[in-house]
């Protein structure tokens, strides 16, 4: 590992309401947990569906997606690379 600084992405500056910012991240570590539930459960499913029917379920995957991109923007808030937050506290993506 390197200790050179990243001088493509400089350290964010703390957030304004650090105690707030801290809440939204704990609320996150337990959604984040929740959504991995829903992940293992959409695998299942699809794993499932593609076993009997053999082809995917595409309203299976798109939600996959959703949330997998959900959770990306969630650990970026709750890792402290970005101050975006994901829903409920923005628009579902």
């Amino acid at each position: 590992m390197s200790n050179a600084t990243n001088t493509q992405n400089p350290a964010l500056p703390l957030p304004q309401n650090f105690w707030m910012h801290a809440l939204v991240m704990l609320i996150l570590l337990l959604l984040l947990h929740l959504a991995l539930t829903a992940l293992w459960i959409c695998a299942v499913f699809q794993f499932l569906w593609m076993l009997f029917v053999r082809e995917r379920n595409i309203h299976i995957a798109g939600f996959g997606a959703q949330i997998a991109n959900w959770m990306a923007i969630g650990a970026g808030f709750v890792s402290g690379s970005s101050d975006q937050k994901p829903f409920p506290w923005t628009a579902w993506r």
